[in-house]
């Protein structure tokens, strides 16, 4: 007797299907803000103010300062006394300065010595003065 041969019947193994990989947005959560850089612009340091004359009168200290090499108008100067801002005007444009006209602010008439500085600022300029202190003329 021969043998017959017989077939068999196979079923097909189904292919594996590759899995969907979640992407950003199937992940991201709506309601969390995103964390963003805060970039913070500092015009930088780009002078020094002179002062011109400073004088106490009893409890009252007189500045007048300017800015050379910068002649602009609408920036703003501030006398600061021992660091704390005590006042504050508009400069004005010269010939290749810019002033900070008369600054006058209170301060402790019996004190023996008063320590202010004078700081300018603007949208391109930024400066200051050296530390100075001005004794009572009274």
């Amino acid at each position: 007797m021969t043998p017959t041969p017989t077939a068999t019947l196979e079923t097909p193994t189904p292919e594996p299907t590759p899995e969907s990989t979640p992407t950003p947005e199937d992940t991201a959560t709506p309601d969390v803000p995103t964390p963003t850089e805060t970039v913070e612009v500092d015009t930088p340091y780009n002078g020094e103010v002179l002062i011109v004359t400073a004088e106490q009168r009893g409890a009252t200290l007189e500045v007048t300062a300017m800015i050379p090499g910068v002649s602009e108008d609408d920036g703003t100067c501030t006398l600061r006394i021992d660091g704390v801002g005590a006042a504050t005007i508009t400069s004005t444009a010269g010939n290749g300065v810019t002033y900070c006209g008369l600054m006058s602010a209170a301060v402790a008439s019996d004190s023996a010595a008063t320590g202010f500085d004078v700081q300018y600022e603007s949208s391109s300029t930024r400066a200051r003065s050296a530390d100075s202190s001005v004794e009572s003329s009274q």
